[in-house]
């Protein structure tokens, strides 16, 4: 696989996961039509979402079965949580903004509170697992704890209503049979553009399968790209695969807020990074400790940058994880005091390009 065909590669999955996501959007819509106010964002969204990112880093963990494999997958993980909480809700407001200058960018506190909370312990657990071992122990720990938060946001945000918790009507644009393979519009492709419950159902595990399949040629385009420029696996998922995986997240985002559902918008983004921390590093390292020995992280990863030599003895894995802690707090702060606007989403982006700076120093 050459570098030109590892690139189109990449683009041909991201193509494939952006196409997806708008079938399994109107799915997920149809299914959710009756949950409280910012429940499908960090539930069934955040979920299937964030699928990208358990695939990756299980694909990555199984595939080479060692410390590069997981430092990959771990990567990815913590590339797309900083994307995910900056970019995904700036791109949103942003997006609505330019259809209407007068629109209000509104997230209910409680949620920004609630969701904080859990994403800053979540960290702290992946944290704790430096210390004691990534082991089956560690991941159980995970799982548990992302099962106490969809129980949490489902019992708590049941009775969360706001203004723009109003239902849109699902609408399903007629067009042709070829156009609609090519722009993969699985319902008019498989039910001639109707939904309902078994039609919606199917919808969701196909674009699980399709995003799946995708996953796993992104895995393979980016061992090659990060060979080819020579540079760690580790950067290479930091960079490539990180981005590529939050692609679903972003479009789903994106529908929420232009349905004025801004609280879902938000909080995907935000459930999307404790699925991705909780499942998408406790669940593959759950599988693999039951099959393998446990993965040993006092090997180092090779750094690109300086820091390292004088910060946490070049423990790479501690010091993402210590930047990604300190960056929610700086971005949830903006978030809370204020509704999204021009000059927080200009301060946003400026803090996420400073975690990535502080990453390849390192």
């Amino acid at each position: 696989m050459n570098i030109v065909f590892s690139f189109f590669v990449i683009y041909f999955s991201i193509f494939l996961m952006k196409k997806c996501s708008s079938s399994f959007d109107i799915a997920s819509t149809f299914l959710t039509r009756n949950l409280g106010d910012g429940i499908k964002g960090p539930t069934i969204n955040a979920i299937a979402s964030s699928l990208p990112e358990l695939f990756i880093s299980s694909i990555f963990l199984f595939y080479f079965k060692d410390i590069n494999g997981f430092s990959a997958g771990f990567a990815t993980i913590i590339g797309s949580s900083a994307f995910n909480i900056a970019i995904i809700p700036t791109i949103c407001y942003l997006y609505v903004y330019k259809h209407d200058r007068n629109i209000f960018f509104e997230i209910n506190k409680l949620i920004i509170k609630q969701d904080v909370f859990f994403l800053l312990v979540s960290i702290l657990i992946l944290m704790l697992g430096l210390f004691i071992g990534i082991n089956l122990y560690l991941s159980i720990f995970l799982i548990l704890f992302y099962f106490i938060y969809i129980y949490y946001v489902i019992k708590i945000r049941s009775t969360i209503r706001t203004k723009n918790s109003s239902i849109n009507p699902i609408f399903i644009q007629e067009e042709s049979f070829l156009i609609s393979l090519f722009s993969l519009n699985l319902f008019v492709i498989f039910f001639k553009g109707k939904v309902n419950k078994f039609s919606s159902t199917f919808i969701l595990f196909l674009s699980i399968f399709i995003i799946g399949l995708s996953c796993y040629f992104l895995v393979i385009a980016t061992e090659k790209i990060s060979d080819f420029f020579n540079i760690n696996l580790f950067f290479g998922a930091f960079i490539i695969a990180a981005i590529a995986s939050s692609i679903p997240d972003t479009l789903l985002s994106m529908q929420d807020a232009k349905n004025n559902k801004f609280s879902d918008s938000f909080s995907n983004a935000f459930g999307s990074n404790i699925f991705d921390i909780c499942i998408g590093i406790g669940l593959p390292v759950f599988v693999y400790s039951l099959m393998y020995d446990p993965i040993d992280i006092s090997l180092p990863i090779e750094r690109i940058g300086f820091i390292g030599n004088y910060i946490f003895d070049g423990n790479l894995f501690l010091w993402s994880l210590v930047v990604l802690f300190i960056f929610t707090i700086l971005v949830s702060f903006l978030y809370y005091k204020k509704s999204l606007d021009i000059k927080s989403s200009i301060k946003i982006i400026f803090l996420y390009l400073i975690f990535i700076l502080a990453l390849i120093l390192y």
